[in-house]
């Protein structure tokens, strides 16, 4: 009798074809075993509560990317024997940096070989974190470990209020005008924001937010 475990795997996209296409590929794999699909990611939740995954690979596309990343967090959070795997074609580290932040424990491109995906699926189950190799080298994962482990920056009461304004898609002016301030004041502390946080975008931000759950806290 064979002593190998079978790694349970739940599907998870709103692409019906995708599903298809992995449950055809791990067919082919042995040691496992899909035991269930969902057709959105929001459903996702309520499988991993009744099938008890060991992994749930989740397919998100570039757009929506809010919506991904809340889904993962939700899905990474249900179960502490879960793993999560994100299967994507977005290629953006701060993105990258922030699913790991919730809790995903491996992020693979859709353009891997089938041979990466098998060994990223092993690498969570096993406990162990898996980026796709062609995201980058060792100084990648320094940056990624340090960008996690770090501690929140500390913001000064104007720059949270702007931080605050910003992460609920207030523009410039609305946020100048919410906190009786002026337009330049506004961007000159979006700025302070950015350099603290080592971002460049308003999206990058709102991903920050999500990924600390600080959109809950404001």
């Amino acid at each position: 009798m064979s002593s190998q475990v079978t790694t349970r795997i739940l599907l998870a996209s709103d692409d019906t074809i995708t599903r298809e296409g992995l449950r055809a590929l791990f067919g082919r794999a042995p040691g496992v075993e899909i035991v269930g699909e969902a057709g959105s990611l929001t459903a996702a939740s309520n499988k991993v509560r009744e099938l008890l995954p060991d992994v749930v690979l989740i397919e998100i596309g570039v757009p929506g990317r809010a919506h991904g990343l809340r889904a993962a967090t939700d899905i990474a959070r249900q179960s502490s024997k879960a793993r999560v795997l994100v299967l994507t074609n977005n290629n953006d580290l701060p993105y990258v940096r922030s699913m790991l932040a919730v809790g995903v424990s491996g992020y693979l491109l859709k353009s891997s070989e089938a041979s990466q995906l098998f060994n990223a699926v092993q690498t969570v189950r096993l406990g162990g974190r898996f980026i796709d190799p062609s995201l980058g080298n060792d100084l990648v994962w320094q940056a990624i470990d340090r960008d996690i482990n770090k501690a929140r920056p500390v913001f000064s009461q104007r720059e949270s209020q702007v931080f605050s304004a910003l992460i609920r898609g207030y523009t410039n002016a609305q946020s100048a005008d919410v906190l009786r301030l002026s337009v330049k004041s506004v961007e000159t502390y979006r700025l302070r924001i950015y350099r603290k946080l080592n971002l460049n975008t308003r999206a990058e931000l709102v991903e920050y937010a999500l990924a600390n759950r600080l959109l809950a806290e404001k």
